[in-house]
């Protein structure tokens, strides 16, 4: 009898924990075909913000190297798709492939090129392997400017013009996809060894984990994550992109500025965070169109101030203190 108790009970904790999300599965699958360009627009900027900061957090907020690169892999993922295209389909130089494929191929070459970029930048710690990763983005973007400019002679890349909805999906997939291989990863061994470097690197090099080989791939890995985001967002710049639009520097810092805003200790942090700066920024960019920065900038450090373990954080601390509340009164 007790058995069968706890079997029903486990049942209905599973229901509770799965029924939300199978629900905002089904609205963000079947509902976007129905809705304004304008709402689409902004649903699929959160799932695309929400990718990103999920990306991040899967190595940063392991390991604790907080790496302000995410511009690089995401221009390099959005600017291989467009270039691709632009020779593929407009010029015939290369076989014209489907879009899914040369996603593919993004992130692979991003995989490619965090592996050297760790292999060098992985040796620091702290503020200087923030600052050194920042500036790999810099390098990045004006090395692809001055290809543009000085080998081909052209400022920007003209490519063919995606649909609202079906740039929706490719991001939408492409969320889905982050979110499903960041959580096996994180509940494998490799995600345990990348958890314990973030603990005490000492330490877990002391127990036998090879530190350099798992932050190198868990780097890798994540700007692999962001490579295949940058190359479904080409369906999103309405078929021109240049090095300002696709290396842009909030692709470098909102990442990390969500996951901090959602609590970077947690693993909804980063989703929790994503949704709402997306919102709030839409929000104010609209009613407020030349004071939104500044005021998102505000809010920004009251939040830090006030919240310091994110929107989560504050949660949990709610919890404790409801829960000793609850004991102290019985």
């Amino acid at each position: 009898m007790l058995r069968v108790k706890a079997m029903l009970r486990f049942k209905d904790v599973n229901l509770t924990k799965t029924l939300p999300f199978v629900l905002i599965l089904v609205i963000l699958v079947f509902v976007p075909p129905f809705l304004p360009d304008y709402f689409l627009s902004i649903f699929r900027d959160v799932l695309m913000w929400m990718a990103l900061s999920i990306s991040w957090h899967f190595f940063s907020g392991s390991t604790k190297y907080i790496s302000l690169g995410s511009a690089a892999f995401f221009g390099i993922g959005l600017y291989f798709t467009a270039k691709y295209m632009e020779l593929s389909m407009t010029y015939g130089y290369y076989p014209v492939l489907p879009l899914p494929v040369i996603v593919l191929l993004a992130g692979l070459v991003n995989f490619a090129l965090a592996l050297v970029v760790g292999l060098v930048t992985l040796r620091l710690r702290g503020i200087y392997f923030a600052i050194l990763t920042f500036s790999v983005s810099m390098v990045v973007m004006n090395a692809v400017q001055w290809w543009e400019i000085k080998v081909t002679g052209t400022r920007g890349t003209f490519f063919p013009v995606f649909d609202t909805l079906t740039g929706y999906y490719a991001i939408f997939v492409c969320t889905i996809v982050t979110l499903l291989l960041t959580t096996l990863v994180r509940r494998s061994k490799f995600g345990l060894a990348l958890k314990m470097i973030g603990e005490s690197e000492e330490a877990a090099v002391h127990v036998g984990v090879n530190a350099s080989l798992y932050k190198t791939l868990g780097f890798a890995i994540s700007a692999m994550l962001m490579g295949f985001m940058g190359g479904c967002f080409a369906t999103r710049v309405n078929g021109y992109v240049n090095t300002d639009i696709a290396f842009n520097s909030l692709y470098s810092f909102m990442p990390a500025v969500m996951t901090l805003l959602g609590g970077a200790g947690t693993v909804y942090g980063p989703v929790i965070g994503s949704i709402t700066m997306s919102l709030l920024s839409a929000y104010l960019s609209v009613t407020l169109t030349h004071y939104f920065l500044i005021i998102l900038g505000l809010i920004l450090v009251v939040i830090v101030m006030l919240m310091p373990d994110g929107i989560m954080g504050m949660v949990e601390k709610i919890k404790t203190t409801k829960l000793f509340g609850s004991k102290k009164a019985t």
